[in-house]
């Protein structure tokens, strides 16, 4: 009977597979982040498409005027106790890439100060504190020259900014996003007439 010969793996050997299996990590990590991300993007564009109907509703039943908020930013607690009877899911409020932003809750945004929280939690919800910005508002912050107050109804122009992601000036870990004095990138708005579209530049120059 022969005998089988048998060895194992040398040093070299072990050291290039260990050398393949990091470069494939390394190349496959960055696809799934994305793809991660993307999957969340496309779970707040869903978000802002159900507030959008939402809002719709409530206006049909408020002689097609919309939530009157004081500003464009938190807390938002007459929209939450407005909308929630129409949607019935206080998570719709919340992007899930909210928490990613949440690390640069001290930068400014571009309407005004940070530093407010924007995740979900009993304590947000119970101030009115969601992931969305909303622009049917009384009170504009005076660091913003240019903005003016506007009560929003279904007579409104249809290309209006109704509500849309959060934003900060230093959110790079948030895609759509657009990072201080970055070249792309862009947030995702939902408009009066009802679509949801990723509008690309800073929220400041294409706001309307």
């Amino acid at each position: 009977m022969s005998q089988l010969n048998r060895r194992g793996f040398t040093l070299i050997e072990l050291l290039v597979v260990i050398a393949i299996i990091a470069i494939l990590a390394a190349i496959l990590f960055p696809v799934f982040a994305r793809a991660r991300e993307k999957a969340r993007e496309t779970a707040c564009l869903s978000n802002l498409k159900q507030l959008n109907l939402a809002l719709h509703m409530y206006a049909q039943d408020y002689d097609e005027l919309f939530p009157i908020a004081q500003t464009m930013g938190n807390p938002h607690p007459e929209l939450t106790l407005g909308l929630y009877p129409y949607v019935s899911n206080r998570q719709i409020f919340y992007c899930p890439s909210a928490r990613a932003c949440e690390a640069g809750a001290q930068s400014d945004d571009y309407f005004g100060p940070g530093g407010d929280s924007i995740i979900s939690t009993d304590a947000n919800w119970a101030a009115g504190n969601i992931s969305y910005k909303y622009f049917s508002f009384l009170f504009v912050d005076p660091r913003t020259p240019g903005m003016t107050p506007r009560i929003l109804s279904e007579a409104s122009d249809s290309q209006c900014w109704l509500m849309s992601d959060w934003f900060r000036k230093k959110c790079p870990i948030w895609p759509h996003k657009r990072p201080k004095g970055g070249a792309a990138g862009g947030i995702l708005v939902s408009f009066l007439d009802g679509h949801v579209k990723y509008t690309v530049g800073r929220p400041i120059d294409s706001y309307r």
